[in-house]
């Protein structure tokens, strides 16, 4: 990811520097973009609300702990948590909703992710996420715990499969990650939005329905 979102600084002329850096400096950066590793997000953190600077963080398999110091964090700087930034698993979110809304009788729920070797935590963030959020939708026929079923093959970015079945039939959505440009393209556009806002903590849909 890091990569990734160095090659679209790069295209858009955007100046790239490593907070870790002894040469940094601190008035030419907008905005700490995390997508590391959960201790990660504690060094970032502390970085950001010393020098009072936002903070965007795609890092998965957060902790209570973790999450604990987010709360002490965003009480002093903006904090835009996101186990996903692809426009593409928003709109997913929003097709899921709408389809939940039109159907009349309840259905069964099944979410498969699959991503490449390396990954480490499973099931993933956004599989998580979509959990969540389906469980949450206000009437939703959903009946019946959601399975997550995950899988580490090769070199798959991300790929996310909701399943819904009942008595007429199965309808299944998906959503597949061809590249990180999507995910890095994502941060840097709410890094970009998240240098205006307030101390507070703040998801990828505040900034999507913001930004749209």
């Amino acid at each position: 990811m890091g990569q990734a979102i160095q090659a679209q600084c790069m295209q858009l002329n955007v100046k790239v520097s490593d907070f870790q850096s002894k040469a940094i400096d601190l008035n030419d950066i907008s905005a700490v973009i995390d997508f590391s590793s959960p201790g990660g997000v504690e060094a970032c953190a502390s970085f950001c609300v010393e020098n009072k600077l936002p903070l965007i963080s795609g890092t998965t398999g957060l902790t209570d702990e973790h999450l604990g110091l987010v709360s002490t964090a965003k009480k002093s700087i903006p904090i835009l948590l996101a186990s996903n930034m692809s426009i593409g698993i928003a709109n997913l979110k929003s097709s899921i909703k709408e389809y939940l809304s039109s159907i009349s009788i309840s259905s069964k729920c099944k979410i498969i992710e699959i991503h490449h070797t390396n990954k480490k935590d499973a099931p993933s963030g956004t599989a998580i996420e979509i959990q969540r959020f389906i469980e949450n939708l206000p009437g939703s026929k959903v009946v019946s715990l959601i399975d997550i079923e995950s899988h580490r093959i090769g070199n798959i970015y991300g790929i996310h499969r909701i399943a819904f079945e009942n008595a007429e039939g199965k309808t299944t959505f998906q959503h597949v990650a061809n590249s990180r440009n999507v995910f890095a393209i994502g941060a840097l556009q709410a890094a970009k939005w998240i240098h205006s806002k307030e101390a507070g903590e703040y998801t990828f849909a505040d900034f999507l329905n913001k930004k749209l």
